[in-house]
């Protein structure tokens, strides 16, 4: 299998093997698990499985270890999905729409996406009001956004981090 590495360019060959799958897959169940648990799990030795580790982290496989918080225990009640046109479609509005936003915290993802809208951001906020102060005193500011329109998440039918392999 070819993998791509971080910045899109292709790596040298890695082949990844059944094992390979399984440390992947348990690390993604469980990014906390012991060395010691990895191997007895996937039938290797701790040094096995700490080389296998480190290869496939060293490939770009592994992009992070993090925690995965409750949004909703820490008082953030309403998620939100927000499309933003720009009004001009060049490299300066853009790469000035990415800077911004990027340094809003309530906008945990923001995607550069096609269609009808350009941009398409992950909002979370504790309620209504927070969201109208969001979009009042920080949107809707920055140069160059033309249209906002939001989308409130009712329920949640899936939520994963964990890539199919």
């Amino acid at each position: 299998m070819n993998l791509v590495s971080r910045d899109g360019n292709l790596k040298s060959k890695i082949k990844l093997d059944e094992t390979d799958v399984a440390i992947l897959r348990l690390l993604q169940s469980d990014g906390r698990i012991t060395n010691a648990d990895l191997a007895r799990k996937v039938q290797l030795s701790p040094p096995s499985i700490l080389q296998r580790v480190r290869r496939l982290e060293d490939a770009g496989l592994v992009d992070k270890y993090v925690a995965i918080l409750s949004a909703r225990r820490l008082g953030y009640h309403i998620t939100v999905y927000a499309q933003i046109s720009l009004q001009l479609h060049q490299d300066q509005p853009i790469e000035a729409f990415r800077d911004s936003v990027a340094s809003i915290p309530q906008i945990m993802e923001c995607y550069h996406v096609s269609g009808e809208f350009d941009f398409l951001l992950k909002i979370l906020v504790e309620d209504m009001s927070a969201y109208e102060a969001l979009v009042r005193e920080k949107l809707s500011t920055i140069k160059g956004v033309g249209k906002i329109q939001s989308c409130f998440v009712l329920g949640t039918a899936k939520h994963t981090t964990e890539v199919s392999l």
